[in-house]
């Protein structure tokens, strides 16, 4: 796949999980299910190719650099974007961790690249604290349609159920779709268990001298 921002992303994808993940599968290009790319496809309102990328645990602060690189630099250092006096806070290269929990890249048929982010959640929930974190960085990293020319991202939720009750304030241009956040089921099965500390009565209790099983 020659398309310089994918051959980015690729590059600085160094997460020893996605390596190990692949090749314990025999699946080291991380070739999707095709059922799963038909309803993103969906849900994001794009036909995705044969041709893509799929990585996990994906740095924000690797996209952004992809995107940046897309252009033409001399330099070998780059100025950080600082938001405040004290130099403290940087949305487009953080020097966190802060990812998404699942990144898939691909060209259509317009030469428009689409970065589809994924987070998700099985047995907790999507707080809102959380997801304005993650747009904060959207909006430093994206900017508004026209920032990044032929580059269109999306964001979904993926849980076992459909999240409620969500507030982002001052969302990311692309983030909602028909007033919404789109929302990919997640399939976790049935009889999860859950350890739990607890009193001798079985009551939960963080500093609990015993521990119970609780069905989830």
């Amino acid at each position: 796949m020659s398309n310089k921002l994918i051959e980015n992303l690729k590059s600085f994808n160094r997460k020893e999980r996605f390596y190990l993940v692949g090749q314990m599968l025999g699946n080291p290009e991380f070739r999707m299910d095709d059922k799963q790319l038909d309803k993103i496809s969906e849900l994001i309102g794009i036909k995705i190719s044969g041709e893509y990328y799929a990585a996990m645990d994906y740095h924000l602060d690797w996209i952004y650099a992809s995107l940046f690189l897309i252009q033409e630099h001399d330099e070998k250092t780059f100025p950080r974007n600082f938001i405040d006096n004290k130099k403290q806070i940087d949305l487009q290269i953080s020097g966190t961790q802060e990812d998404v929990d699942f990144l898939l890249a691909f060209v259509d048929h317009e030469n428009t690249t689409h970065i589809v982010m994924i987070e998700a959640k099985g047995d907790s929930y999507f707080s809102n604290a959380q997801l304005n974190s993650k747009n904060k960085r959207f909006n430093a990293i994206f900017g508004d349609e026209d920032t990044w020319p032929n580059v269109r991202p999306h964001f979904l939720l993926c849980s076992p159920k459909e999240p409620q009750k969500i507030n982002v304030e001052e969302p990311a241009y692309f983030i909602f779709k028909n007033s919404k956040l789109p929302w990919l089921e997640l399939d976790m099965g049935e009889g999860k268990n859950k350890v739990t500390r607890c009193d001798d009565e079985g009551e939960p209790y963080n500093n609990g001298e015993y521990w119970t099983v609780e069905n989830r």
